[in-house]
């Protein structure tokens, strides 16, 4: 069984965020900051729920105690905190809708108020004077607690049964998306529950691109083909990464394949405290370059409650690496028609990563 996750601690580290910040309360809205605080999950199956919903909030005072705000219908959406009463706003009716101002008059109060400006809608937005306390509660998430990292090691076990779906039912004839749509079930299958997925799934000619969606392009024998898979699994993420062939490779994609494997490598036993993110960078994205790679993205990233979160993996990022931070490595190569991208989640720990994810790297399916 997971650890309790501490969520009076959190709200009561995040109010003393928001009085450092000179504000009298806190008003957190970032959907990973509310899970963080109070373990309510958002629903990003259905995109955005205007006007039936204006999502979830968490309103804190300084001592840490204060209010979940949700539709009615979603009071028991989460788990029952002591600390934090749940409060209830017109949601869906048959009359008509105002979620949005029925909650604004909720909100309202005196003092200064912290908020999250990238998350708060407009219609929400304080007319007292505000501070926006982002940065401060994005810093208090670095380091996962024992809770959190059990947490996203689950997530972890989900993504790597997908990868090894992915593997096993990669052949000839089969679309990307029915190829998803196998790897997609198998997840759901181990997670016993809906799970979210930000999926890269690329074969052939398409291995040139980066970040794009399954289509209908149908694999090929001598194809090369990836799944970049990013799950989420109550509330914490995951990300992970594999390159095949269908079939025989040839001694290019050996090369580029076995150069990123073993840059991976060498990326993980660095992932330590102290080591500066940018540094990180430079070695891993060095060594792909002095193989004879370029790839255009990050080197990595942190993942937890946000799927892409500091510390970023990036040339001359000056972040330091803590025990505790949990990040995904993926050096990656493209050029001459042919593309490879290998990653692994880890724990930043004493004597290098701690891989949370877990599947063979193989060239060949």
């Amino acid at each position: 069984m997971a650890p309790v996750e501490p969520f009076a601690e959190r709200c009561r580290q995040a109010a003393a965020a928001a009085a450092s910040l000179g504000a009298d309360r806190l008003l957190a809205s970032d959907h990973g900051t509310v899970r963080w605080l109070c373990g309510r999950e958002s629903e990003i199956g259905w995109g955005p729920l205007y006007p039936i919903s204006a999502g979830t909030h968490v309103l804190l005072d300084l001592d840490g105690h204060g209010r979940i705000f949700c539709a009615e219908g979603e009071e028991e959406a989460g788990p029952a905190i002591e600390s934090l009463e749940v409060v209830t706003y017109p949601g869906y009716t048959v009359t008509p809708l105002h979620a949005y101002s029925a909650l604004k008059q909720l909100l309202d109060g005196g003092g200064r108020i912290a908020i999250e400006g990238h998350a708060l809608p407009v219609a929400l937005a304080p007319s007292t004077d505000s501070v926006d306390a982002t940065q401060a509660l994005a810093s208090l998430r670095l380091r996962k607690d024992p809770a959190e990292i059990a947490r996203i090691e689950r997530a972890a076990r989900v993504a790597s049964i997908g990868q090894r779906t992915f593997r096993a039912c990669a052949e000839p004839a089969i679309t990307e998306i029915e190829l998803f749509s196998a790897v997609h079930a198998a997840m759901e299958k181990e997670a016993g529950t809906r799970v979210p997925v930000l999926p890269d799934l690329i074969s052939g000619p398409r291995m040139a691109l980066v970040g794009v969606p399954p289509t209908d392009r149908r694999l090929e024998p001598g194809d090369l083909a990836l799944a970049d898979l990013v799950v989420r699994v109550d509330g914490y993420w995951a990300d992970s990464c594999t390159t095949i062939c269908l079939g025989q490779p040839t001694d290019a994609m050996r090369r580029l394949h076995d150069a990123c494997v073993r840059t991976l490598q060498a990326g993980i036993e660095l992932a330590r405290p102290g080591t500066v993110a940018g540094d990180l960078d430079q070695r891993v994205r060095g060594a792909m370059r002095e193989a004879g790679y370029e790839y255009p993205h990050h080197t990595g990233h942190g993942v937890g409650v946000s799927f892409h979160e500091e510390p970023r993996i990036v040339p001359d990022a000056t972040m330091v690496l803590e025990e505790g931070m949990v990040v995904a490595l993926e050096p990656a190569g493209f050029g001459h028609g042919i593309g490879c991208r290998t990653e692994h989640l880890m724990v930043v720990t004493a004597s290098g990563g701690r891989v949370l994810t877990d599947y063979p790297f193989g060239l060949e399916s």
